[in-house]
């Protein structure tokens, strides 16, 4: 009967085999069953000499339940499989005692107490031999108080539904220590071993816990592998800042003994003002210049522990392709704002003064000659501006007023254009060269007017909470929905793509700063784009003015 409890636990588990300790929870049920089989056999089998024989097979199965035993209770605490190399060790003893058993040199195994009654039940007595108190006794006690000691520490180190069921089966296996005691003094009958039955029943709540609440998930055992997996090195430190554990590649990388206690200031730089860790550095590995950034994140943990976890990352490759991106583009500006524009020049200079030349300003072909030329050499001298403002990430807080003045001034505006300005005098977070975006729009809008003897454009703000919105409208032409949508898709196609980059750049500046760019075309006619930048706290709780101008 006591078999039975066991082998159902084994068997509505065997399709989680997979999981760490699993397998050898089942042979340890397979082994438990096995124990009470054999223990209930013996005693019904009146014959001596095939007691006996039972008896040697029981006491193997009795040391290899133990050894089971602990192999379960190892794998259940640390989450992590155990090789089948080092668990043959745990099954040595059984196997050496087995051998022995039936030959007994020297009564090493059993002495003359040991023996089987006129009932056909067999009587241990004491003392026995070395190999049978030393392997039976001892290596058996010592994995069932080993294994129940890891149920305890699991119990203590979880908590929630984990710690509940890591108490319970500590108790259980309590209980088998209690009962194997009572069995080994002669205080239960013969016939009877409670050992067997507790093995089987806690074996049943396990399988249960298993199958009920997902014990022993996956999850857990991924994550902790994943953790030396990766290739970024992990550092989780203390509240004194001392390294307290890591991953395999922090250990490898920095070469640092992870069970030390050194303090994280000896391994990577800190900022003298605050003791933080350097955000990025460099450090010369093997005669090499290695590049690395970091991320610091604090945690808290149970009563009042806290720490922080670093992440460092190795960005060396990402280093050297963005240095020979800068020497590319550092050429491509140079040809363009040179070579390129020098060209146009030459052919601009050229074609106007054939144009002079021939009656009434030469054909319609020559005109687009000059207009085309003459749109290339103001494109090459915008490079240069485009140039100075991506080389400068660097975003400030700024009157919008003054910024928006800023880029008014810079514009080349006609003389006949309607400038109709009403700006909140408010103080924005922008990039400190948003006033070039606005010279962009002016410039653009007058370049796109419907009429061709006037423009006008308006330059308005609305306050919302925490931001500011910019509106630039104008009543010429709109823009194009090809260029719309590129602007949407944030991208362009061979198909679809914008005819200037005045408006890329636009989007540019304001998404730097933590803005939100937009653009449409009114019903009314003309072209309409909004600039949402975000207030500074300090600044929201002043009074909003209005500044009018031209």
């Amino acid at each position: 009967m006591s078999a039975l409890p066991a082998l159902y636990s084994a068997y509505t588990v065997y399709d989680k085999r997979r999981k760490p300790a699993i397998q050898w929870f089942i042979l340890f049920m397979v082994l438990a069953a096995a124990w009470a089989f054999l223990y209930a056999t013996m005693n019904l089998v009146p014959a001596a000499g095939l007691t006996y024989a039972i008896a040697n097979v029981f006491w193997t199965v009795v040391t290899a339940t133990g050894g089971a035993f602990f192999l379960f209770a190892y794998e259940f605490a640390y989450k992590q499989p155990l090789s089948n190399r080092a668990a043959i060790l745990f099954f040595l003893p059984a196997i050496v005692f087995f051998a022995l058993s039936w030959i007994n040199p020297g009564d090493i195994v059993y002495t003359a107490e040991y023996t089987v009654g006129t009932d056909g039940v067999l009587q241990v007595g004491f003392p026995q031999g070395i190999l049978f108190v030393g392997i039976v006794q001892g290596y058996g006690y010592l994995m069932t108080i080993a294994s129940t000691a890891l149920f305890f520490a699991e119990a203590i180190h979880s908590d929630g539904k984990h710690r509940r069921r890591a108490v319970t089966l500590a108790i259980f296996f309590i209980g088998v220590l209690v009962a194997t005691t009572l069995t080994i003094v002669d205080y239960l009958p013969p016939y009877y071993d409670g050992t067997a039955l507790l093995y089987g029943f806690a074996g049943i709540y396990f399988a249960h816990s298993v199958n009920r609440h997902g014990f022993l998930e996956f999850s857990p055992v991924a994550r902790n592998q994943a953790f030396n997996a990766i290739n970024e090195a992990v550092f989780i430190l203390n509240a004194e800042d001392e390294i307290i554990d890591g991953n395999s590649t922090a250990a490898e990388t920095f070469d640092v003994n992870l069970d030390s206690r050194e303090r994280i200031e000896d391994v990577l730089p800190t900022r003298s003002s605050t003791g933080e860790i350097e955000g990025a550095f460099s450090r010369t590995e093997r005669g090499e210049l290695k590049y690395y950034t970091t991320q610091t994140q604090p945690f808290a943990y149970g009563r009042g522990l806290a720490g922080k976890l670093i992440v460092v990352g190795e960005i060396t490759e990402l280093k050297q392709r963005e240095k020979e991106l800068e020497r590319i583009k550092d050429v491509l500006i140079r040809f363009f704002r040179h070579d390129i524009r020098t060209s146009m020049q030459i052919i601009l200079g050229q074609s106007e003064s054939l144009q002079k030349d021939l009656p009434d300003g030469g054909d319609d072909n020559l005109t687009d000659i000059v207009d085309t030329s003459e749109d290339i050499v103001n494109k090459a001298h915008k490079i240069r501006l485009i140039d100075s403002v991506i080389g400068e990430d660097r975003n400030v807080v700024a009157s919008l007023p003054e910024m928006v003045e800023d880029g008014i001034t810079k514009a080349e505006i006609p003389s006949d254009t309607v400038l109709e300005v009403s700006i909140h005098d408010v103080d924005v977070q922008c990039h400190s060269k948003f006033a070039f975006a606005v010279q962009e729009l002016i410039e653009n809008a007058v370049e796109h007017r419907g009429q061709p003897d006037q423009a006008t454009v308006v330059l308005r703000s609305e306050i919302e909470e925490h931001a500011v919105t910019l509106f630039v409208e104008d009543d010429g032409q709109g823009i194009p929905e090809t260029e719309l949508e590129v602007l949407r898709e944030e991208g362009e196609t061979q198909m679809s793509h914008l005819s200037g980059i005045g408006l890329w750049i636009v989007k540019y500046l304001t998404e730097k700063a933590g803005g939100v760019f937009e653009c449409r075309n009114q019903h009314s006619g003309g072209a309409q784009v909004r600039i949402t930048l975000p207030v500074p706290a300090e600044s929201e709780d002043e009074p909003a003015r209005t500044v009018s101008d031209r």
